[in-house]
């Protein structure tokens, strides 16, 4: 018996399969284009990190250009504390202490009532003035500074009193307090010394003003406004406050306490801080060498792995390298660092001139450091200045740590924004390869899916013709089957 076969669906043809092996076939299509963008995204990583390194490299540089050597150690005293800063130098103070600043405080009489009207009721309006400074002499122009409060009738107690005056937000400070007295209000200054005396009248209000008045026979007066005194190294200064910062040069002292031995007083004492600067030091060797191998990775080699390709297949790139391999800006910005702690610095004829004078030892082959902390200790305790030098320099010869930083900004940029640096550059050109890698992703997936979808329609014809061809094919076996009997 004759019989007619067929293929596609009537034959059990999985249509289905076929199609997701074309649409994946079709999505190689993207692989360039997927590996350049993962190529550019691993590049702006590992710019993002070595500029990361950079930046906190710069925080030790930064110390190491100045105030790692600038530290002192100072002396503990009874009558003051004394803190160092910026221009501080070493050596010894005698310092007597013979008055502290105080700040001016004035009380009026005890009342009964705090909530007392004290004013006159005439439904007008009055002023509490306060001036603070010292007494002009006679003569002389009055210069001192006014706060000037006005008070309604109902705001003539002492506890209104008290709220209008620290609503000015003045020099003055006013409270209510009980007393064996009776209620007394009570103003003080903020300013100690000679500058915060204050001087209280009413302007507009005869009773009020035979309450608030500094007049001793009205206000007592119960803080005295008086400067500072002390002595330096022999020389008389006064000051208004106990905070002192312009008698020696880069130390603030805090008086406390008036010196005991009047004649003698007590002696200051700052040396340098040799701690400090071994601390940046240190703290230098580890960031540079965490930079170091940020680059390092970066830049990585691997060979291509050729086995079991046949003769005319390409090895690919090893995945191991490194995300900028081959990248000329990175082994230009390498070169720079490792020939600075590589260089010399100072004069000729100083012994520390560079890092391995005082104790840091640079591989050859990778740059990375090592720090023999026992010849730093004494590089430090023998040649302070030197090794200050080396990392500071002048203006004219700029030592280790001032290169290093202009290097960093160079490639890094500033920390004020002002300067954006190398780096960015080539960030930023990266960010406009992946945009452009991106559209091309967008538009070549658009046109996969529109050819995913013809040989989606293609098949769906093809299964509705084989589906005819099966319904034919059956009919004319079951004639020539008839035929046939």
């Amino acid at each position: 018996m004759a019989t007619i076969s067929s293929l596609g669906v009537g034959a059990g043809f999985d249509t289905a399969t076929i199609v997701a092996q074309l649409a994946a076939a079709e999505q190689t299509r993207l692989t360039p284009y997927t590996n350049r963008q993962g190529s550019f995204q691993g590049k702006i990583s590992a710019w993002g990190q070595i500029s990361d390194a950079m930046n906190t490299l710069r925080s030790t540089v930064e110390k190491l250009s100045g105030e790692a050597f600038t530290t002192q150690k100072i002396s503990a005293n009874e009558a003051f504390t004394a803190t160092a800063g910026s221009g501080a130098l070493s050596g010894t103070h005698q310092v007597v202490v013979t008055q502290l600043a105080s700040a001016h405080s004035l009380a009026t009489a005890g009342l009964k009532d705090a909530d007392a009207r004290l004013g006159s009721q005439n439904g007008g309006t009055r002023t509490v003035v306060i001036k603070q400074g010292p007494e002009p002499k006679e003569g002389e122009e009055d210069t001192r500074k006014e706060i000037r409060v006005e008070l309604k009738d109902d705001e003539t107690s002492l506890n209104q009193i008290a709220k209008e005056i620290n609503k000015q937000g003045g020099d003055v400070s006013a409270r209510v307090v009980s007393s064996d007295n009776g209620y007394q209000l009570i103003l003080t200054s903020k300013k100690t010394g000679e500058v915060g005396k204050m001087s209280v009248s009413v302007e507009g209000d005869d009773a009020l003003n035979g309450v608030l008045n500094s007049d001793p026979s009205t206000m007592k007066e119960i803080g005295k406004a008086q400067d500072a005194q002390l002595k330096v190294d022999g020389v008389p200064y006064t000051r208004s406050s106990n905070n002192i910062t312009d008698i020696i040069s880069g130390v603030t002292l805090n008086l406390s306490k008036v010196s005991k031995d009047q004649e003698a007083g007590e002696q200051l004492t700052l040396s340098q801080d040799t701690s400090a600067a071994k601390t940046a030091i240190q703290e230098f060797v580890k960031n540079y060498n965490a930079m170091l191998s940020l680059t390092s990775k970066a830049s990585k080699w691997v060979p291509n792995d050729t086995s079991g390709l046949e003769t005319d297949e390409v090895a690919t790139q090893n995945s191991q390298n490194g995300a900028l391999m081959g990248d000329s800006m990175l082994r230009g910005m390498v070169s720079e660092f490792r020939g600075l702690a590589n260089g010399t610095y100072s004069d000729s004829e100083a012994d520390i001139r560079a890092l391995a004078d005082i104790g840091i030892k640079i591989d050859s082959a990778t740059g990375q450091m090592t720090l023999d902390n026992k010849k730093l200790d004494k590089a430090l305790a023998d040649n302070p200045e030197q090794v200050q030098q080396m990392f500071v320099g002048t203006d004219e010869a700029p030592g280790l740590a001032s290169q290093m930083k202009d290097t960093i900004t160079l490639y890094a940029g500033d920390e004020d924004g002002k300067v954006d640096g190398l780096i960015k550059e080539a960030k930023d050109g990266l960010d406009e390869q992946l945009k452009l890698v991106k559209t091309q992703i967008d538009k070549t997936q658009t046109l996969i899916d529109a050819q995913v979808e013809r040989y989606r329609t293609q098949f769906q014809n093809l299964d509705s013709v084989m589906s005819q061809l099966t319904s034919t094919s059956n009919s004319l076996t079951a004639m020539l089957a008839q035929f046939s009997s």
